[in-house]
């Protein structure tokens, strides 16, 4: 979608969902990492702790291999269809065999090399607490951020390593899932729309994109028959967001593969 438009996502699935979570913590992680200051450096650690409570909640690999192999079976039969460019098709299917296999060669539970690090466990325990990360609270994180960029980054880039595998797979779902994508001009009358889902299809992701600039989000229900969209209105200084009144153009994608 061009500039042009400002693009929300709702996931129909846990394992969508989970993807995306995990997508966007690795876009802020890189964000920080990137930037030199002692601070940026801690924030990048902070995230790299809640990738590590996110992944503790489910075995996202297995989740991933599945995946992989859904999509996979899928993009398969469509090399039988007329007009299919079948060496982007290889493509794909050959980064998908890849990922598959750089899944298998990750060893053990996700998070768990970082759990023989007793600096971050320390830094774990006192997130809870606001302003825990103080000085007196815990030296070793200031003598850590007074180390050089260089020497933050690799230690940054040590602990993220699993994660960074995982970012390339997570990229290639995502991508996939993302191309799969039906997209239509739809009018959503007095700020409400609703559809329900073709159970035929495996719709995994729902796309709504909105011209830049206008003061209005969408707010997406989905369960596993229909999903809804109700377009808010922003209003000036503290008051509550409320429903557009009149009838709102948007652009709708279904991505179904």
């Amino acid at each position: 979608m061009s500039p042009r438009y400002q693009t929300f996502e709702q996931p129909l699935n846990e394992r969508i969902r989970m993807c995306l979570r995990v997508e966007t913590l690795m876009n802020r992680f890189h964000y920080f990492e990137s930037l030199k200051g002692d601070w940026s450096a801690y924030s990048a650690l902070l995230t790299i702790l809640e990738i590590t409570a996110l992944l503790e909640r489910g075995d996202l690999k297995q989740e991933l291999m599945k995946e992989l192999e859904r999509q996979h079976a899928a993009l398969k039969a469509l090399s039988k269809h007329q007009g299919i460019d079948h060496s982007k098709l290889e493509l794909i299917l050959s980064k998908q065999k890849n990922s598959l296999d750089r899944l298998h060669r990750l060893d053990g539970k996700l998070g768990e090399h970082l759990k023989r690090v007793d600096f971050l466990l320390g830094i774990k325990q006192r997130t809870s607490i606001p302003g825990g990360s103080c000085d007196f609270d815990l030296p070793q994180l200031r003598y850590w951020l007074n180390q050089t960029h260089e020497q933050r980054l690799r230690d940054l880039q040590n602990w993220g390593a699993p994660y960074l595998e995982l970012e390339e797979v997570i990229g290639l779902i995502l991508t996939s899932i993302r191309d799969s994508d039906t997209t239509k001009p739809t009018v959503a009358e007095k700020g409400f729309y609703q559809q329900s889902l073709d159970t035929s299809q495996s719709t995994q992701l729902i796309r709504i994109s909105i011209e830049s600039g206008k003061l209005i989000y969408p707010e997406i229900s989905a369960g596993k028959h229909r999903y809804s969209v109700r377009f808010m209105q922003v209003n000036t200084g503290d008051t509550l967001s409320t429903q557009v009144k009149g009838d709102v153009e948007f652009m709708l994608s279904r991505c179904t593969l």
